[in-house]
């Protein structure tokens, strides 16, 4: 971080709301080691750092007051939402964590006219598909092909127009397909590392199956994507850019995530290409899709900073070894 464009981290004080997910953990994380007072606000029990502190939201109790009880509770200098709905095929649970709790949030901070920074986390999935090899810029139509990217992209047109209405000081994210330690089961590599790791515990070759979806995106370390909510907290540059797109700017496909995955394993395995399910499935509305990231170098100083080895390195080292032998589960189906 450089000192023209950021200041000062330590001692910042950020509310996170959501620190107990995937990328809220690394969130979590990173604001910490940076000498942030964090405080998550989670609905179920999180561990957090030495210094950290959890506070609960009611589930059952309207959003609104509860947020703006906790900004005012804890003054914070940033506000970050990290919630997020994807694995659940609920119309209502997609809305409600992906476009109803970021607008109450807003709304709360709107009421209590705060000068805190609000750093959501949005999705490149509220983008449509463009044709290879295109980037997705930050001007590119917002044409959503999955309810999970259309919930997405109502909370980020809702909370922007609250902002725009209260003046808030915020910025969106549009995450590109993080990947890393404590992903979710249900996703592309979550399955992967459940199979390669039962395997290993068997002591017998892995059979990879994967949806043959031909789909090539843009996976980034989420500890790069810490990196760049850290710095969106903090920099000078925002003012006037409302959304950011954070990605490596690199396609892999989803054959070669499996593959790095398995490789960096150590354990013997196949992979087996098969037909996709009747219909499609829900990564297939995107075959290709990658970050054009010149926005995010510009006003956070920020690019991805690690290799997609490395970060397949990272997840079998920090997850794959650890875990006891899981369940067989269906073919990966490639979703973030």
């Amino acid at each position: 971080m450089t000192s023209e464009s950021l200041v000062a981290t330590r001692h910042t004080k950020v509310l996170l709301v959501g620190g107990a997910g995937f990328l809220g953990r690394h969130v979590l994380h990173r604001l910490s080691a940076a000498g942030m007072e964090v405080t998550v606000v989670s609905r179920r029990p999180a561990a957090v750092p030495a210094g950290c502190r959890v506070v609960a939201l009611d589930g059952s109790a309207p959003r609104r007051p509860q947020f703006a009880s906790m900004i005012n509770r804890f003054t914070p200098d940033a506000v970050v939402n990290t919630v997020g709905e994807i694995w659940r095929n609920d119309v209502s649970l997609l809305e409600a964590a992906n476009a109803e709790l970021p607008e109450q949030l807003a709304l709360a901070m709107a009421d209590l006219g705060s000068t805190a920074r609000l750093v959501h986390l949005g999705s490149s999935l509220e983008y449509g598909p463009l044709p290879h090899p295109r980037a997705t810029d930050e001007g590119c139509p917002e044409s959503p092909r999955s309810e999970y990217g259309r919930t997405k992209l109502r909370g980020t047109r809702r909370i922007l127009e609250v902002a725009r209405e209260a003046s808030l000081d915020i910025v969106v994210l549009r995450i590109f397909n993080a990947v890393g330690s404590g992903m979710s089961p249900e996703s592309l590599l979550g399955r992967t590392l459940r199979t390669l790791n039962r395997a290993r515990w068997d002591g017998r070759p892995a059979r990879l199956a994967l949806f043959d979806l031909k789909q090539h995106r843009d996976y980034a370390d989420a500890r790069d994507l810490a990196e760049a909510v850290l710095r969106s907290t903090v920099s000078r540059r925002l003012a006037g850019v409302p959304v950011l797109n954070i990605g490596t700017g690199r396609a892999s496909s989803a054959y070669e995530l499996v593959r790095g995955l398995a490789s960096a394993s150590g354990v013997e395995f196949t992979i087996d290409v098969i037909p996709p399910p009747e219909g499609g499935w829900r990564s297939a509305a995107v075959g290709w899709q990658i970050a054009d990231p010149t926005l995010a170098r510009r006003h956070l100083d920020w690019s991805a900073a690690r290799t997609l080895p490395e970060t397949l390195r990272w997840i079998w080292r920090t997850a794959g070894q650890s875990q006891a032998p899981p369940l067989a589960g269906r073919p990966a189906d490639g979703i973030r």
